[in-house]
């Protein structure tokens, strides 16, 4: 079915036509790319230990049962050297290190996050002992974490759920395996009612965002054909997919009436990464699933973007939100959503009676009906 923006009041009238029952949800709140201020390979930190991220943004991640993010690096404390790059590449400016300062960690709670995924190229760039650190100092917050080929648990409504971890590194579940990936959602499947799939994949890059059926690569690494892998991941039994790593807003698919964001972009990368143009876009997305089906019922996007050196502010332009809808209509003229004026994302093979988009979050642009 065509992608095609409709007005509340048809998608109300629809509802109420088709006389659905309403089933109880689940809310997700997910975001791409988190790195709070880094003292490699420049030292940019942000003032007042991060406060600003909350106040800025905090008000927009509340009121969701799971609040995700990608944390792009490490958490470290007074003594930890960076390991990943040589001298040499990093005199080049060809390798980058990031690490977080323990006491910004604090604002990642202040912000209403309760779960993280540790699978991406940065969280081991402090090595062993910045990747057990950051476990540590999230543990001590409160904050689930999905590190390399591990997951988190959430209990809700009695329903058992996981946020699965996988990536393109050699310790990594790895998304270029799709073998693999089958069998660790199928045994996740028996133990779990909902499996939410992190996956950092897909090449990097302003000229990035739209994306094939392909294996992409960066640098000459394998990031990955991450349309197979998400399909896979949901033929498998996944419920929910979440893309983060190419740094820039991709498009979102529903496939077996599963939402797929394919990248969400960098949504808080404070310092020492480049945030204009398209890489300083980003959005929250903003989604309700069937606690029984895992089904996605609707949602939004909640546009956002990055300002000086990265602090995040909701977008009153709706640009994110405007972005994702093109790039879902140029690679996935047939996927079967329903994008509203106001932000809204709907499954047209799912429309609960009487819903409306959130309007708490409502963007004031109007996008024109086609």
């Amino acid at each position: 079915m065509r992608i095609r923006s409709v007005s509340i009041i048809y998608l109300i009238i629809v509802s109420l036509f088709l006389n659905l029952t309403s089933n109880a949800q689940i809310r997700i709140k997910a975001v791409g790319d988190i790195m709070l201020g880094s003292v490699t390979p420049k030292t940019i930190l942000p003032p007042d230990e991060g406060s600003e991220f909350v106040s800025s943004i905090g008000n927009y991640l509340t009121e969701a049962d799971i609040v995700f993010g990608n944390l792009e690096g490490a958490i470290i404390k007074d003594g930890m050297r960076p390991v990943k790059c040589s001298e040499k590449s990093r005199k080049a400016g060809k390798c980058y290190e990031f690490g977080m300062p323990e006491v910004l960690s604090a604002s990642l709670k202040g912000m209403g996050f309760n779960v993280l995924s540790m699978d991406n190229n940065h969280s081991e760039d402090y090595g062993a002992d910045g990747y057990l650190f950051t476990q540590q100092k999230l543990n001590e917050l409160g904050i689930k974490f999905a590190p390399k080929t591990g997951f988190a648990e959430f209990l809700i409504e009695e329903k058992k759920i996981v946020v699965a971890a996988f990536g393109y590194s050699g310790t990594s579940h790895n998304i270029s395996d799709l073998e693999n990936t089958r069998n660790v959602i199928e045994e996740l499947d028996k133990r779990y009612d909902i499996i939410i799939v992190s996956f950092h994949g897909g090449a990097e890059g302003r000229d990035k965002v739209n994306i094939k059926n392909e294996t992409e690569f960066f640098l000459g690494e394998n990031r990955g054909n991450v349309i197979a892998f998400a399909r896979t991941a949901i033929d498998a039994g996944a419920d929910m997919v979440i893309g983060h790593g190419p740094h820039v807003l991709r498009a979102i698919e529903i496939y077996k009436n599963k939402l797929i964001a394919y990248s969400l972009g960098n949504f808080l990368t404070y310092g020492n990464m480049n945030i204009s143009g398209v890489t300083g876009i980003s959005g929250i997305i903003d989604a309700d699933i069937d606690i029984n089906s895992g089904d996605f019922l609707h949602g939004k996007l909640i546009a956002a973007h990055q300002t000086g050196y990265g602090i995040p502010e909701y977008d009153e332009t709706g640009e994110g939100f405007k972005f994702v809808r093109s790039l879902t209509e140029e690679d996935f003229p047939e996927n079967e959503i329903i994008f509203t004026k106001a932000g809204g994302i709907y499954n047209t093979q799912i429309i609960p009676p009487a819903v409306r988009p959130r309007e708490e979050y409502t963007p004031s642009f109007r996008v024109s009906a086609k």
